[in-house]
């Protein structure tokens, strides 16, 4: 009767465990998109209050609100910039519209007074009377005189004749009236008789305009002046 050499079973060592691969912790990445987006959204954010620049800034905003939606829809990313960035920029956008009517509006009121105030001041001007005074002074007593008025739009002359002097005519005119009153004229012309000086003068707005002296018998004067407030020239 044969006998094993092998021990009893219970006395083998069991092999011992090899600890495997420690296991990778992974966390979330940072999301270049969200800050980027927050980046785009703050210039937005900004120009949104620069008048003019608003107009753009609107679009700024729209780019960065993109870019956030999109960083928001990575996975495994942060998120904190991308939800920054989305709000700002649509902060930006409702900004950058309302502003932007709100400039429009007080711009285009500005333009309204300023056109209402020219018009004033256009049809303050084309009211504006005139007073354009005729004068013909010497020692004649038998002056025969010829002048220019203006009566209901209408230019016209008159005549005075066997005229002592002094001579005084006073019209009352309106500037830009469909036929402005441009040209004033006056002609004096001593008699026979009257040998002594005559001389003519046209005063407009308290200004004269023109003047001009003569002698003798038959001795002639000739004022003209043309132009309307402020007359430019004169003979």
């Amino acid at each position: 009767m044969s006998t094993s050499n092998q021990p009893p079973a219970q006395n083998q060592p069991y092999p011992l465990p090899v600890p495997g691969p420690a296991p990778v912790k992974t966390g979330k990445r940072g999301n270049g998109l969200g800050i980027a987006a927050l980046i785009v959204g703050g210039f937005a954010l900004i120009g949104a209050f620069i008048p003019i620049l608003n107009y753009v800034a609107g679009f700024v905003g729209l780019v960065g609100l993109v870019l956030g939606i999109v960083a928001l829809c990575l996975k495994n990313r942060k998120k904190g910039f991308a939800v920054a960035g989305t709000i700002v920029s649509a902060i930006a956008i409702v900004l950058s519209i309302i502003l932007a009517i709100t400039y429009t509006a007080g711009f285009a009121g500005l333009v309204s007074d300023a056109v209402k105030t020219a018009e004033a001041k256009s049809s303050e001007a084309a009211n504006k009377e005139i007073s354009v005074v005729y004068e013909v002074n010497g020692t004649a007593t038998d002056a025969s005189i010829v002048y220019s008025t203006y009566t209901a739009g209408t230019n016209g002359t008159e005549q005075s004749t066997g005229q002592a002097l002094p001579f005084i005519k006073e019209l009352t005119v309106k500037a830009g009236s469909d036929t402005d009153f441009t040209a004033f004229s006056l002609v004096a012309t001593n008699g026979a008789e009257d040998t002594g000086s005559v001389s003519c003068k046209i005063t407009v707005d308290g200004d004269v305009v023109a003047e001009q002296t003569s002698t003798g018998a038959y001795a002639s004067v000739a004022c003209s002046a043309s132009g309307v407030d402020g007359v430019t020239e004169n003979r």
